[in-house]
Formats: structure tokens, C-alpha cells, sequence
């Protein structure tokens, strides 16, 4: 060591293990440059820090506002053996919840990444709709990928100011160069003779024959409230869905119900609708299910139990409260 470093080292009480792990810790420098400093050798060095932390001189944490989601995500993808989980972490951490709004936005975002990285070449995509979804569809960057089809799993309802249920399939499948097929249907028609009629024309029954074919699927669990987007479009009566609560529906994918098990509930309303049944949803190999928000958190927890889920993009209040929950 030279002079300079002999009086810094002196400051150490000499002792070479503790000027190492402050010269590396403190002082943030690289192992080659604190043996240069020491006089010993890089592998001397790495024996100093090994011995600093044995002996208590450092004590390395980890700050758990960085890596609280990632051990939520861990701890969630064992419990429901999921495939990935990814977590959206809070923006505001003296916040609850983020509002309604804005956390569309970010799941949007997030699912829009996710998504991307998901589909493949020859992929058939099903998709659901809402205003979720239809900013995915926004923020979705474009990604070279040969013949991907997205294929819409709902029938559709009237254009809303803020969305249009064919445009969700036909803005994910520009973003990938894919084919857009639409259901060309309501999302549920007015008698179930009719949706037997209509789902017996050529193109609508080569259209929901490829519901059989899809790989991979992306939707949304929404709750069974009032303000449920099929009751605020009129598609089912506010009557309809209490029908549904009545039963002990906690949530809807698709326009089909199930309770907090994720167990299919059944009714005369389920003949009517133009869409995936829960059953061919849970035959889709990989399977994305966007959720957050307080509102939902029965919905997601039986989306999750159902099966009707492999990978999951969710906020950090859905996190907790899935780690609450009993198996």
C-alpha cells in the first residue's frame, strides 16, 4: 500500500477486512480496484468480503418497496399454479388504489407489453372486449410475426364513445400483420332458437368453429354489479344479472358467470349468448387475464380458481388480497 493508504487503512485499526468492505460498500469501487488499494489480490479480496459479512461489518438488505411485487408474484404463481404473474406496483405508495381510470390505463400498458412478447408466429389469438382491451389495442407496439389470426371471442354491442368491440380484434391483429375475424353477431340475441339459427350460417359457424382452433387468449374478469358494461349497454337487464347474483355469481368473462370457485353458473340467458363458453376458454393452452381494482377482486379470484387463467397481469391490491385468501 502506499502512504496514502497506509494512513486510510490506519483509520481501520489496520485491520484489512474492514478498509476492504468499506473501500467496496461505501465507496462503491470494484473488486480489482480495492486489491490495487489494499495490495492484495482480487481472490484476497473476495475472502475479506465474505468475512466482513460473516462477522456482522455488513449487513446487506433488500429494500422491500423494490421487491415486494416480485415475492407477491413468486408467492401468487405457487399458490394458483399459474404460469407467470406480473405485478403493477403502486405509482403512490400513500395511496390505496390508484383511480378507476387510471388503472385501466397501466394495465393497459403493462398487458399491451405483455401481449407482445407472448404471440408467436402461426398464433391464433382469441379476444375479448372492453375499455381495457381497447387501449391494449392502443398501446400495443407493432411486432413482426407471420400469420396470426385474432379472432374476437364475444359477439358485439353498441358502439360506445369510448370504444367499438370490432375494432379491439382489428387494432391487435394490424399490430402483429395478422387476419381480424369478427363474430358478426350481438353478444346475446333475443331468444335461444335464434342463436341457434344464426350460429347454423356458414360464415358465423366457420367463425366460431375457430374458437376450437385459438392457442392463446386475452380477456378481462369484470364484476357482476349494475354498472357491469352488459347492463350500462343494455345487453342484459339490471333483473338479468341479479338473476345471476341470485345464484351466487361473483364474476363475468365473456358474458358467461361463475361463482367464487370459478364453477360455471348456469341459466336460460346462457342459450342467448354469441361467445366462447367458459368450458372452450379453459381448453385455450395459454391464457391472459388482465384484472385490478378493489371492485373486482371476487371476479379475479374466481377467474383464478376456475382455471380460466395461465398468466395474469394485476395491481398490487389484487396481489394482496390473493395472497389472503385460503386454498
Amino acid at each position: 500500500m502506499d502512504n496514502t493508504s497506509l494512513k486510510n487503512a490506519s483509520l481501520f485499526d489496520n485491520d484489512p477486512v474492514l478498509y476492504a468492505a468499506w473501500l467496496y460498500y461505501q465507496d462503491g469501487l470494484s473488486q480489482s480496484e480495492v486489491a490495487n488499494i489494499v495490495g492484495v489480490s482480487r481472490v484476497t479480496v473476495v475472502k475479506y468480503l465474505s468475512l466482513a459479512r460473516e462477522k456482522g461489518f455488513v449487513n446487506i438488505s433488500l429494500d422491500p418497496s423494490v421487491f415486494s411485487t416480485i415475492d407477491y408474484a413468486i408467492r401468487i404463481k405457487d399458490k394458483f399454479n399459474l404460469n407467470n404473474v406480473l405485478i403493477l406496483p403502486n405509482e403512490d405508495k400513500q395511496k390505496l388504489q390508484d383511480t378507476l381510470n387510471m388503472n385501466k390505463e397501466r394495465l393497459a400498458k403493462a398487458g399491451a407489453m405483455y401481449l407482445s412478447q407472448l404471440v408467436n408466429d402461426q398464433d391464433i389469438l382469441g379476444v375479448a372486449w372492453g375499455r381495457t382491451l381497447y387501449k391494449l389495442g392502443k398501446y400495443l407496439s407493432p411486432k413482426s410475426v407471420k400469420n396470426v389470426t385474432v379472432l374476437q371471442m364475444m359477439g358485439a354491442i353498441t358502439p360506445q364513445a369510448d370504444f367499438k368491440t370490432g375494432e379491439i380484434t382489428s387494432l391487435i391483429a394490424n399490430k402483429f400483420s395478422g387476419n381480424c375475424l369478427n363474430l358478426h353477431v350481438p353478444a346475446v340475441v333475443s331468444s335461444a332458437r335464434l342463436a341457434m339459427e344464426l350460429q347454423a350460417e356458414p360464415i358465423i359457424r366457420h367463425n366460431f368453429s375457430v374458437l376450437n382452433q385459438c392457442n392463446k387468449a386475452i380477456f378481462v374478469a369484470s364484476n357482476v354489479q349494475d354498472d357491469n358494461t352488459l347492463v350500462a349497454t343494455h345487453v342484459l337487464t339490471k333483473k338479468e344479472i341479479a338473476k345471476y347474483r341470485d345464484l351466487g355469481a361473483v364474476g363475468e368473462i365473456c358474458g358467461r358467470f361463475y361463482d367464487i370457485k370459478g364453477n360455471p353458473l348456469v341459466s336460460d340467458i346462457d342459450l342467448r349468448v354469441m361467445g366462447i363458453s367458459l368450458a372452450q376458454l379453459r381448453l385455450i393452452p395459454q391464457r391472459l387475464l388482465l384484472a385490478g381494482g378493489i371492485e373486482n377482486i371476487h371476479a379475479t379470484i374466481g377467474a383464478i380458481k376456475g382455471g380460466y387463467a395461465t398468466d395474469i397481469v394485476i395491481d398490487e391490491v389484487t396481489a394482496s388480497n390473493l395472497l389472503k385468501i385460503s386454498n
